[in-house]
């Protein structure tokens, strides 16, 4: 799940000083943050045209105040021509800033108030136009300064609200970073991450194979380990995106590794190419910094943006028509055992972000204590634990297992955005903790699911090996159809009871 990044150099005045690594603000933590990028931009939008309505009613009342007075405002007709004028205005005025690239979210503060002036001053001429031909009595001059005075100062404002609300969703959203090199480019692309980008990325620190006397100070003190010690860094860190800051040629085989293992645990790679590197005299440099290693559908993000409207939607959707059953299930937990009706526990979501997954409690309230003393009776293979007939289980508990009605409000995880409704299964802290191998680590490169392939392939009869398989084959062919294929094979097999624990 990588993406194909890039920065234009003339967006930067010291070339030769910076190497530019605003490709890191474009990529997204999963699903969340594209369609946080998306409601961002469309909300932009929707807030411009708002404005343009304000500003075009309000430009026509001032010029009929101006003429006639509070009684000249309140007697005039509303005109036709006016309303199909405004209109086509708003619509207008929304393409003309898009044409000026000023809902780019990654556009500099000064292009973005070049933009607006352009914008502008395009926008007065159509205002003019109409003023003279349909409305020769009003006052044009004033009604085009109150326009363009007005307009201005909106969209000023305007982004510093943006600014804000970008900084805010970056700092929730924050990108951890590895970078593997130690020299000069590692040394100008952690300066930058940390100049730019420190509200919005974590860097762990730096993986050479070079001894740590021969790096500069203050990337010695963040030397992690050899490229060697890489599987054993990614299963110990939370690392969305590893940057490889090494020049190819001359350290490819370190490179290949690198990027080997970070393939195997589905973390995102950025290669840092070398800005003056040129294989003609004349060719002008590559305008490219950041190049795609692995492949990347161009149509990824809009399905990625899709499934997390569907998870929206049907998860709230389900919350409310479930919302009597979920009442029923509540009373019944507490009326049948002692303790809380709901169950929480930390789990392990996209990039191994712990999140409290709900459950309706099923087990005596001091089951996790209990665990230690039946490790010896577990009889799942791998790092899982699971007993057939687990002594701490209620009997109203065995009952809302056989349905999987205990998994219900995972809704709730689904609606915050912890969880998908399909994905591999949400694991325990105790049984990550026990993973031996990085590949296993691969099933955090997307979302947990309430279903997925191992709920319509044996639920519980699944052992842990294929239980693995099957979420390495969803991440590598998932698609909104295979979600919906999933989905409606999980009511089939809830109903069924088939392989339920």
């Amino acid at each position: 799940m990588n993406w194909c990044l890039g920065a234009s150099l003339a967006e930067w005045t010291e070339l030769d000083n910076t190497v530019s690594l605003c490709a890191l603000s474009r990529m997204g933590s999963g699903g969340k943050a594209v369609i946080q990028r998306s409601t961002c931009n469309v909300g932009l939008a929707a807030l411009d045209g708002l404005v343009a309505l304000i500003i075009t009613v309000s430009a026509i009342v001032y010029s009929n105040y101006s003429l006639a007075g509070f009684h000249g405002l309140i007697s005039r007709p509303i005109n036709v021509v006016d309303a199909v004028f405004g209109l086509s205005f708003i619509v207008l005025w929304q393409y003309c800033f898009s044409v000026l690239q000023l809902y780019d979210r990654f556009a500099t503060i000064p292009s973005r108030m070049a933009a607006i002036l352009k914008g502008v001053l395009v926008m007065a001429v159509p205002v003019m136009f109409h003023l003279g031909f349909f409305h020769p009595r009003l006052l044009r001059f004033q009604t085009v300064i109150l326009t363009v005075a007005a307009l201005f100062a909106f969209e000023v404002d305007r982004i510093g609200f943006r600014e804000l609300v970008v900084s805010w969703v970056a700092s929730r959203n924050p990108q951890h970073i590895l970078i593997i090199g130690s020299g000069r480019r590692a040394g100008k692309a952690w300066r930058e991450i940390r100049t730019r980008y420190h509200s919005s990325t974590k860097v762990f620190g730096f993986v050479d194979d070079r001894d740590p006397s021969e790096m500069a100070p203050d990337i010695a003190d963040r030397y992690l380990g050899r490229i060697d010690d890489l599987d054993e860094l990614l299963l110990r860190l939370t690392a969305d995106i590893l940057i490889i800051a090494m020049p190819i040629q001359s350290c490819y085989p370190e490179m290949q590794r690198a990027v080997t293992m970070a393939e195997k645990v589905g973390v995102q790679v950025i290669y840092l190419q070398d800005i003056y590197a040129t294989t003609h005299k004349n060719e002008q440099p590559n305008r490219q910094l950041f190049q795609e290693l692995f492949p990347r559908h161009e149509n990824y993000v809009m399905r990625l943006a899709v499934k997390r409207v569907v998870d929206i939607v049907l998860s709230a959707l389900g919350l409310l028509l479930l919302s009597p059953l979920f009442v029923c299930v509540f009373v019944a937990v507490k009326m049948t055992s002692r303790g809380p009706a709901f169950f929480k526990q930390n789990r392990f979501g996209y990039r191994r972000r712990l999140f409290p997954m709900i459950k309706f409690r099923s087990m005596v309230i001091d089951a996790e204590q209990r665990m230690a003393a039946l490790e010896n009776a577990n009889e799942a293979g791998g790092p899982i634990f699971k007993i057939k007939n687990d002594p701490r289980v209620t009997p109203l508990g065995r009952f809302l297992r056989s349905t999987s009605i205990d998994e219900l409000p995972q809704l709730w995880n689904v609606l915050r955005g912890d969880m998908s409704l399909v994905g591999p299964r949400p694991m325990s802290v105790r049984d990550v903790s026990l993973f031996s191998e990085a590949t296993l680590m691969r099933r955090f490169s997307v979302k947990p699911g309430i279903t997925g392939l191992w709920q319509v392939n044996g639920r519980s009869h699944v052992g842990f090996d294929k239980w693995i398989e099957l979420d390495v084959r969803y991440i590598e062919h998932w698609s909104l159809l295979l979600d919906m294929k999933i989905l409606l094979q999980t009511v089939t097999t809830v109903l069924k009871r088939s392989g339920a624990a």
